[in-house]
């Protein structure tokens, strides 16, 4: 019969840490080259041509299509309400390019409200320019 020994056995457990920094370094570097920055879309508008603010022209409202972003992203075309879901979206660049060909000489004029983000001005004024409309009217109110 075998004896089993009754004791303290000190056996530490060995772990290697000579690669250590090897594996750290790898794992940093697999992040540094994985990972994707999304870079900003970016308007370039002169404004050395803009009009003056004071100064008000009238518009006939036959040539014209009023796009409204409310506060909480959706979109009025005409008062007809419509949603972005996705980037690929292009519902108002069809609804825009109908409308042109209607009307040729069409004014877009866009409103949003004072509390919307720019992320849904951004994709509006996006897809005007996936319509190319060259003619668009951003309304403003006038300070009293």
């Amino acid at each position: 019969m075998a004896k089993i020994q009754k004791g303290k056995q000190n056996r530490e457990a060995f772990i290697p840490t000579s690669s250590m920094s090897d594996i750290a370094f790898l794992l940093l570097l697999f992040f540094m080259v994985s990972t994707v920055f999304v870079q900003e879309k970016k308007f370039w508008v002169e404004r050395d041509r803009w009009p003056r603010a004071d100064t008000i022209e009238r518009i006939p409202r036959n040539n014209t299509t009023t796009i409204y972003v409310m506060k909480d992203e959706t979109i009025l075309i005409d008062d007809v309400p419509t949603k972005i879901e996705s980037e690929e979206d292009v519902m108002i660049t069809n609804a825009l390019i109908a409308k042109k060909d209607e009307n040729p000489e069409i004014v877009v004029c866009f409103r949003t409200d004072r509390e919307t983000k720019y992320g849904a001005m951004s994709d509006v004024m996006r897809q005007l320019q996936d319509a190319e409309t060259l003619v668009v009217a951003f309304e403003a109110q006038k300070q009293h």
